[in-house]
This record gives structure tokens, C-alpha cells and sequence, in this order.
């Protein structure tokens, strides 16, 4: 078992590209499995389907999420059909285990008046120049908080007002943004300096240190700079992204094209914010049609 998951290991680094992180939560998901076999003097060789339907009760039994049950169980799908490819079979029919059901959320997001507000800083020092480009970039191009971090002054084109990313599983995609957020970026350029970068350093993004600012620090950013607003809302960075697909379908925009902006690799994550824009028309009709 454990050259044949070290193996996997180093195939989801060498050939899928996926973070240290996804890779980590990857082999704990299947080594969570393992263990469970080994409790029940197990093999995954000879398992049958309601072995593996009592590994998935005892998953039900200690209260995980679905979306934690679902993600486990799509580790060890992928594992499952590496294993395959080796000659091995699925003796449990893993593979035709479908995902439970989650329950549909609606996230957090900004109304147009609430990023107005949001954005009102009025820039007295380097960190308030930062932290309004942070903010413009996030609303203006929907990145998440990993894709905005990484982001060089190489990877921005001037001229045309692209970015280029590396979202999940890095791959790269271009993202626009327009002119109040051109206008940022070059104040910003211009006081970047002042955090004391070292000369190679390529970071857009500095923190007090004059090094590159890390997820969590774009957090605490964005909760400080919400805090300051008289908005009563738990916004995130990625609540951010959140409103940047709800102001696009909105005002009209096509599924297809906002899924391509997000960098979503199935339409499936996309369609949540059709609902995001439903349930706001809802909102509206309730407060103000007299009939409602």
C-alpha cells in the first residue's frame, strides 16, 4: 500500500501539477480510507461494495460535512482509477458511488453601492494606496486570494490592462481589468518603492517588510478595510470574487463568458451565481412590489 500511494503521491505532483496543499489533503483522504481497511482487517484488493458503503456510514457517524464526504470520496475516486491503470480493479464499484446531495447555499457577496462604499478610501499612506488596488483588482477581475498574491509586475500588460494568473492546477488564464482599477495600479507603481523591496523582488503585492504579502494578510486586509465601511456584512476575499460573477450576469453577461473570467473548469461552479441573481430579484420584489 504504501509504494503503491507514494507512487500516486508523486504523480499528482509530477503530472496533474496540483498545489503541495491539494496534494496533502489527497493523500490524507485516501490514507483516512486505508486506515479504516486495516481496522476492519481489510484489503482494498478484495473489498466489496458494502464494505466500502460501512466506510462511508462511519463517515456519517462522526458528523463530517457532505462537501468533506464528497471530497474524500473524490480522492479516492481519482486514486481508484489510477490503481486501474496498473491492472488493479475496482472490486467495491468506488467509481459508481455517486456524491451526496449538498445543501445549496447562496455566498456572501457586495451589492453595487456596498463596493462603492467599500472602495472609499480616501489614500493618506503606502498601505492605503495597496490595499485600494488590492480591492480594485479582486472586484475588477474576479481572481482568487492564491492567484492574486502570486501575481508579478511582469505578468501585467499595460497597454491592453491584462493580467495573467495561474489558478488551480497551474493553469494559466488571462483576466482584464479596467480603468479605475488602471488608475490604481499606477499610483500605486508609483509609492511601490516605499516598502523597501529588495531589487529582484517581483511581487506586485508588498507587505511592511518589503516582501510578498501572503494569503491570510489579504484577508486581514480586506476585514480591516470592511470594518472601516458601515456595511454589516462577513466579506472575504473570495465574497469579492462572489460579487465580481453576480455584477457580471447581472447586467447580462453570459454564463459561458463569466465561467472563462473565473477560470472555472466546469460550468457547474458557475451556476450557483444564476441562483445568487434569482434570489436578489426575489429580495426586490419583495420589498418593493406592493402585491409581494
Amino acid at each position: 500500500m504504501i509504494n503503491d500511494l507514494d507512487e500516486y503521491i508523486s504523480f499528482l505532483h509530477s503530472q496533474k501539477g496540483l498545489s503541495e496543499k491539494t496534494v496533502i489533503a489527497y493523500k490524507q483522504d485516501i490514507e483516512r480510507f486505508y486506515h479504516y481497511l486495516e481496522s476492519e482487517n481489510l484489503s482494498i484488493d478484495s473489498i466489496k461494495r458494502h464494505h466500502f458503503r460501512g466506510f462511508l456510514a462511519e463517515l456519517n457517524r462522526i458528523r463530517l460535512e457532505k462537501s468533506s464526504i464528497n471530497r474524500i470520496l473524490s480522492s479516492l475516486k481519482s486514486y481508484i482509477k489510477f490503481r486501474m491503470r496498473k491492472g488493479n480493479i475496482d472490486s467495491s464499484d468506488i467509481l459508481e458511488v455517486e456524491s451526496l446531495k449538498k445543501k445549496e447555499y447562496l455566498p456572501e457577496f457586495l451589492f453595487d453601492k456596498e463596493i462603492l462604499a467599500l472602495l472609499e478610501i480616501t489614500p493618506d499612506t503606502k498601505y492605503d494606496y495597496r490595499d485600494i488596488l488590492i480591492l480594485e483588482i479582486l472586484l475588477s477581475t474576479g481572481v482568487r486570494v492564491s492567484e492574486l498574491v502570486s501575481i508579478n509586475i511582469s505578468d501585467i500588460t499595460f497597454k491592453n490592462r491584462e493580467i495573467r494568473v495561474k489558478g488551480k492546477g497551474n493553469k494559466e488564464r488571462i483576466v482584464l481589468y479596467g480603468e479605475k482599477c488602471e488608475t490604481a495600479l499606477k499610483n500605486y507603481l508609483l509609492i511601490r518603492g516605499q516598502f523597501n523591496s529588495e531589487p529582484n523582488d517581483r511581487a506586485l503585492f508588498l507587505n511592511h517588510r518589503g516582501t510578498r504579502l501572503t494569503d491570510r494578510a489579504i484577508r486581514t486586509i480586506v476585514e480591516k478595510r470592511m470594518n472601516d465601511t458601515a456595511i454589516i456584512k462577513k466579506i472575504s476575499p473570495h465574497s469579492l470574487r462572489h460579487s465580481f460573477a453576480t455584477s457580471l450576469l447581472k447586467n447580462g453577461a453570459d454564463i459561458k463568458s463569466v465561467q472563462t473570467l473565473l477560470g472555472h473548469a466546469s460550468i457547474t461552479s458557475t451556476q450557483i451565481y444564476t441562483h445568487m441573481t434569482l434570489e436578489e430579484l426575489k429580495n426586490v420584489y419583495t420589498e418593493y412590489h406592493p402585491h409581494a
